[in-house]
């Protein structure tokens, strides 16, 4: 996974990234990609729906966000796009 070690290194960087943005007032955002999280099942279709999740949080909420939270975001989209497109 691009960026991470390890998948619990990519599991904790989504957790945390959830907590920084409830913790920010964020909590739409947090509940979309915390849905998306949910998706994750071990199947690429699972990981496509997270990515799902994650562009549009991007779309409709990043913009709000500190500069930290969206480059964790960005990282974990990354990290996402290249489970689901192997590339």
């Amino acid at each position: 996974m691009a960026s991470f070690r390890s998948n619990e290194e990519f599991f904790h960087a989504v957790t945390d990234l959830l907590t920084k943005l409830e913790a920010g007032g964020h909590g739409q955002a947090a509940a979309e990609l915390r849905a998306g999280f949910g998706c994750l099942n071990g199947l690429t279709d699972g990981w496509a729906l997270f990515l799902e999740s994650i562009e549009r949080v991007q779309a409709t909420h990043s913009e709000r966000f500190a500069r930290d939270e969206q480059t964790a975001l960005e990282t974990i989209r990354a990290a996402v796009h290249t489970a689901v497109y192997r590339r």
